[in-house]
């Protein structure tokens, strides 16, 4: 049963991504972001190297999606995805989970700030 449960993760034909799930349960910049300050390098460049070259396939069958409908396997991919440009951020320029010369883990605020100092 627990078999059955696991293939409705992902869409058919991502099996090969189910170990790095995890990615796609992150809602969020800020989770994603801070998943990849603490976890280790190594665990990084092995999703990278899994994912990367999947990505045509990937795009693929969330190109082929109307916008907005993503939901369940799909939404997951898709986070998976967004996962990645976190990721290779350590994997090909920092050479390390964390920003260099900050602390970590640490937090970035991706609000706007509007022309008068408001946050938007």
């Amino acid at each position: 049963m627990e078999v059955a449960a696991e293939t409705n993760i992902l869409p058919s034909g991502f099996a090969d991504l189910l170990q790095f799930r995890e990615w796609g349960e992150l809602e969020t910049q800020a989770d994603r972001y801070l998943k990849r300050q603490t976890t280790a390098l190594d665990a990084l460049q092995e999703f990278y190297d899994a994912i990367t070259p999947r990505l045509p396939a990937i795009f693929a069958l969330l190109d082929s999606r109307a916008p907005g409908s993503l939901a369940g396997p799909e939404e997951r991919l898709f986070r998976m995805t967004l996962g990645l440009a976190e990721v290779a951020q350590a994997v090909e320029t920092f050479h390390q989970s964390t920003v260099p010369h900050m602390r970590s883990p640490h937090r970035v605020d991706m609000r706007t700030i509007g022309p008068n100092g408001a946050i938007l």
